[in-house]
C-alpha cells in the first residue's frame, strides 16, 4: 500500500508540474487538488511513525513548494488556494515544533 502511496505521489508531483510550467492557463481547482493531494500522499508514502518530526518536515517542505510554485506561474490563484495550505503548513510546523520540545526532553 506504502509503494501506491509513494507511486501516486510522483504521479501528482509530475502531473502538477507539467500543467503548471506548459499549459497557457492553469485552473485554479487542479491547485486546490494537487497541493492536498500531495501533501496527503506525501505523508502515507513517506511518513513514518517512528520519525513524526521528519515526515511533518516533508509534508510542510513540500506543500510550501507547491505553493510557491503556484504563486509564481499561476496568474490568478485567489484566496482560497491559501486556506487550503496554510492550515497544512500551520499543522505540520506544530508538529515540527511539539516533537522537537519532546526531543530537547528526553
Amino acid at each position: 500500500m506504502r509503494v501506491k502511496f509513494i507511486g501516486l505521489f510522483f504521479i501528482i508531483l509530475l502531473g502538477y508540474a507539467v500543467v503548471l510550467l506548459t499549459l497557457p492557463y492553469v485552473s485554479v481547482y487542479y491547485t486546490y487538488f494537487a497541493i492536498p493531494a500531495l501533501a496527503v500522499t506525501g505523508l502515507f508514502g513517506f511518513g513514518s511513525l517512528k520519525n513524526p518530526k521528519l515526515t511533518a518536515a516533508f509534508v510542510f517542505i513540500i506543500t510550501l513548494i507547491a505553493w510557491v510554485a503556484t504563486l509564481l506561474t499561476v496568474s490568478y490563484v485567489g484566496v482560497y488556494l491559501s486556506m487550503i495550505v496554510l492550515p497544512i503548513l500551520g499543522f505540520s510546523a506544530l508538529v515540527m515544533f511539539m516533537e522537537s520540545k519532546q526531543g530537547n526532553k528526553s
